[in-house]
């Protein structure tokens, strides 16, 4: 499928989405074909797979804990750059989305509004985002409609206002939040907009839309996090691929160990290598896995990308990532490592994994728990790099 028969909205990836068991439950009653599809560690589990998947809607089974697992398997993946980055955006941002809403409703619930709310209508009181009535909601919010309509557009005016005149903000992250804001905006839980409009005529009425714009405003500063997350993937990505090719040419004798970089230069040579590896049925394996079920109830939602390839990294290469990985990047921009290495004939990882470096340090002030492992296999002569984020 190219990518201009590619559906607007669509990820051209044909990627195995795996159910979890609430995803299982609630889309067999649907008329959702469900199947036996490929699965990381080489078995097939129940889930959907087409050639390409509608990203929003993804969105919204990731955000609804009905997916387990993305997974997708080939013998090359640069040639998928943009679609795996765009699958990883979109888990990064479903996780936003998702702690997004029950952080803004807290402000309400907590407010002495609300309380008086409460008080006055025991029989429907409202003492946690889960039990809000559903009929009464809707019936609430149709009627409000156009005020809710309303609100969402002041909201969105005021933070870009807030964006447009941050001086600590470069002009492209200013882009990138912008283009994000209506969706967040838009994608905030009807329970939310219901308790706002509580309190909507109420003199709490300004502090409660000065936190919520804050709540925006910070959680659009979260973008770095998909961006981040994204470059360093491809980065990982790239080093996969080389040492799955090089893999290949050495074992076949098409080139010698030092002559690799110079052989996969050929686009021939290249794809050559790539059809041998589809024959033999070695491929590269990336997995967005969540956390989903009993064991991750309250706070806390986890995501891990994990990139596996065959080839085994040796004690240099080790060493030499362990070095990256590490790297203090106090007082450094990115564009500082957009300059040439030095080293002519190597397919290098362009700015090597100082991306690790820029996810840590942003992570660590929003209070993001995230680590990195490299996880040599040495029987299956296969290395997985595991990224792992608990919001």
């Amino acid at each position: 499928m190219s990518d201009q028969q590619v559906r607007k909205g669509f990820i051209d990836l044909s990627a195995s989405i795996l159910l979890s068991t609430e995803g299982l439950r609630v889309l067999s009653s649907s008329k959702t074909a469900i199947e036996r599809v490929p699965a990381r560690g080489n078995v097939t589990k129940q889930g959907l797979l087409s050639q390409a998947f509608n990203a929003a809607t993804v969105q919204k089974l990731i955000m609804n804990s009905y997916v387990e697992e993305i997974y997708y398997a080939s013998a090359d993946f640069l040639t998928k750059r943009a679609q795996i980055i765009s699958t990883t955006n979109l888990v990064i941002f479903a996780m936003l989305y998702k702690i997004l809403s029950p952080t803004m409703a807290q402000k309400v619930i907590d407010s002495p509004v609300l309380r008086e709310y409460n008080r006055r209508n025991p029989r429907t009181a409202i003492v946690e985002f889960k039990s809000i009535p559903q009929k009464v909601m809707d019936e609430f919010l149709v009627k409000n409609k156009a005020i809710l309509d309303r609100i969402e557009h002041e909201m969105i005016d005021s933070v870009l206002s807030r964006i447009t005149v941050a001086q600590d903000l470069a002009e492209e992250d200013k882009i990138v939040r912008m283009r994000s804001l209506e969706k967040f905006v838009r994608w905030v839980d009807k329970r939310i907009w219901y308790l706002y409009l509580i309190i909507y005529q109420t003199p709490l009425k300004d502090e409660i839309e000065k936190a919520y714009i804050e709540l925006f405003f910070q959680y659009l500063d979260n973008t770095q996090i998909a961006v981040h997350t994204s470059n360093l993937v491809m980065e990982f990505i790239q080093n996969a691929e080389k040492a799955h090719l090089e893999r290949v040419i050495v074992r076949n004798h098409l080139a010698a160990p030092d002559k690799v970089d110079l052989y996969l230069r050929n686009k021939s040579n290249r794809e050559t290598v790539i059809e041998m590896a589809k024959r033999n049925k070695q491929q590269l394996e990336i997995a967005w896995l969540f956390q989903t079920g009993l064991h991750n109830m309250g706070k806390q939602h986890n995501i891990k990308i994990a990139i596996s390839n065959y080839g085994l990294i040796n004690e240099t290469t080790r060493t030499s990532l362990s070095k990256k990985l590490q790297t203090d990047t106090s007082g450094i921009s990115l564009s500082d490592f957009y300059e040439d290495s030095g080293e002519t004939g190597k397919l290098g990882a362009g700015l090597g994994l100082l991306y690790n470096s820029y996810l840590e340090d942003v992570c660590r002030a929003k209070g993001i728990r995230y680590f990195c492992t490299i996880f040599p296999e040495p029987k299956l002569e296969k290395t997985t790099v595991t990224l792992d984020l608990t919001f």
